[in-house]
């Protein structure tokens, strides 16, 4: 199966942009507490028109979420006591999606929650515990130009999915919210190494379902450093997981490779990745991962992007990907 898109996007969602860097709200305590609060709302109309195996066509119309959802975080930091700095985040995820069938109005709406996690901070690092994004595939989804736009919708219907895709699956695994313990380094020349130990993914239900034989292993090496008019940033991602599904056991390796080149108001990036046994949509159809003897599916798939920012406060970006999964 090979899916292609192509997507341009002219400024930022309403929100969303301005909330990762303007929007936070600080209140600070007289013993060294910090409180803070961030967030954005975004909401598109989309209107997608996929043609339906065997003939024939689904058109639809929607006013929704793109593929960043709707949130609000909330973050408390302790004083550095000892040389250690501790502190914590949760956030949730209303839907503005109006739902379909009788659950449109006040009963569409579903509530997701993404993050919940504790930091410790000190001369070795940050050691993180609890649900956040994860490491395989994280710098890919956050410097895709889609995220604070529409992208892809799910099964080619944009009725379909809490969020849309972005270029999840059309160029790029899925990185995912994942409950874990993780390990980062401190700044070392540029250089920073990440290791983590999560939940692996899980196939079917407790009848019949999948356990997890083994947790799921990722690891992140990057490299980041500006200069004169501009930056330079590198990654190298991975992934192990092994599950013990019905079928037999799920032996899932993925990695990923990428770069960003910010030069003048320029912006480029390019990843390509490398996947067995993860499955379509970038992970998010685990149950694809294998064929119907059990096989582990291969997948690969690259994506391209550039764009100009006008006085560091209007962009214009354009991108191109690509995901292939064997059938088997």
């Amino acid at each position: 199966m090979k899916k292609t898109t192509l997507a341009t996007l002219v400024g930022a969602a309403a929100f969303a942009a301005a909330g990762a860097a303007n929007a936070t709200i600080v209140v600070g305590g007289e013993n060294g507490y910090e409180f803070s609060v961030d967030g954005n709302i975004n909401q598109f109309f989309v209107q997608s028109d996929a043609d339906v195996a065997g003939g024939g066509s689904n058109d639809n119309s929607r006013v929704r979420n793109g593929l960043l959802p709707t949130f609000f975080g909330f973050n408390v930091k302790a004083p550095e006591i000892n040389g250690l700095t501790v502190g914590a985040r949760v956030s949730i995820s209303p839907s503005t999606n109006g739902g379909s069938y009788f659950n449109e109005g006040q009963n569409g709406s579903a509530m997701e929650q993404r993050e919940a996690f504790a930091t410790v901070d000190g001369a070795f690092g940050q050691v993180m515990l609890g649900k956040g994004l994860g490491l395989y595939g994280s710098h890919n989804i956050l410097l895709d130009q889609t995220l604070y736009g529409v992208g892809a919708v799910v099964a080619g219907n944009s009725d379909n999915g809490q969020t849309t895709l972005g270029r999840i699956g059309y160029g790029y695994d899925y990185a995912d919210w994942r409950s874990q313990m993780r390990w980062t380094s401190v700044d070392m020349a540029g250089f920073k190494v990440a290791l983590a130990v999560m939940d692996a993914d899980e196939v079917g239900t407790l009848a019949g379902g999948s356990a997890e034989k083994d947790p799921r292993y990722e690891a992140d090496l990057s490299y980041a450093t500006n200069f004169d008019g501009g930056m330079f940033k590198a990654w190298l991602s991975g992934m192990t997981q092994k599950i013990d599904g019905a079928g037999g056991d799920i032996k899932s390796n993925a990695w990923t490779l990428g770069a960003n080149l910010g030069l003048g108001g320029f912006d480029f990036v390019a990843a390509y990745y490398d996947n067995k046994g993860v499955g379509d949509l970038g992970g998010l159809a685990f149950g694809s991962a294998t064929d119907a003897n059990g096989k582990e599916r291969d997948g690969d798939g690259y994506y391209v992007q550039a764009g100009y920012t006008f006085a560091g406060v209007t962009a214009v970006k354009a991108s191109y990907g690509e995901s292939t999964l064997d059938l088997t």
